[in-house]
């Protein structure tokens, strides 16, 4: 009970949650959470199904995973997102870091025009390879392999790809 108490409150603070926020996202008391999670006390299957919804976890992640101080995405379950000029792998989705900080891998096509909705926060890049031209507002910047850019995603911008461009991006929520 200790081992899956730890793993619980682990996957809590990975999303930036105190005791109380959790319990109330879950449906239960903070003291009966606390329980949970010092190993004092196992958690229902009802409430174990609430935990492993917050956490956006299968609920044998939070039985079998090991806690010992690395976690792993794998592959199959990374979602990916293909249009007929890019596609776009969640490598590390919010949760996994914090509760505000995604990563993503991008592939697009040469000749792609790229105009993605606003949204609060901000994006770092790093251009893996290819090349194009990036614009926030009006203000355009020619990009290649190992260039980086940091942006506020709330302003409008665009992407034209001149050469099959590559990049990770880091989305940082606010």
């Amino acid at each position: 009970m200790k081992d899956l108490g730890n793993r619980i409150r682990f996957e809590r603070k990975a999303l930036g949650l105190t005791l109380q926020n959790f319990a109330d996202l879950i449906g239960t008391s903070s003291s009966m959470l606390q329980r949970v999670e010092t190993g004092a006390k196992s958690p229902s299957v009802e409430l174990l199904v609430e935990i492993a919804n917050i956490c956006r976890k299968p609920i044998d992640d939070l039985l079998k995973q090991q806690l010992n101080g690395f976690k792993t995405f794998d592959a199959k379950n990374q979602k990916t997102i293909r249009t007929k000029y890019f596609e776009i792998k969640i490598i590390c989705p919010h949760g996994l870091i914090s509760k505000d900080i995604a990563i993503s891998h991008f592939k697009g096509k040469t000749g792609a025009s790229i105009t993605p909705p606003t949204q609060k926060g901000y994006i770092w890049v790093y251009v893996l390879k290819g090349e194009g031209i990036f614009e926030v507002e009006g203000i355009s910047r020619h990009v290649r392999k190992g260039d980086t850019l940091f942006y506020d995603s709330e302003k409008k911008h665009s992407l034209k790809i001149v050469s099959a461009l590559e990049s990770i991006r880091v989305n940082i929520g606010r």
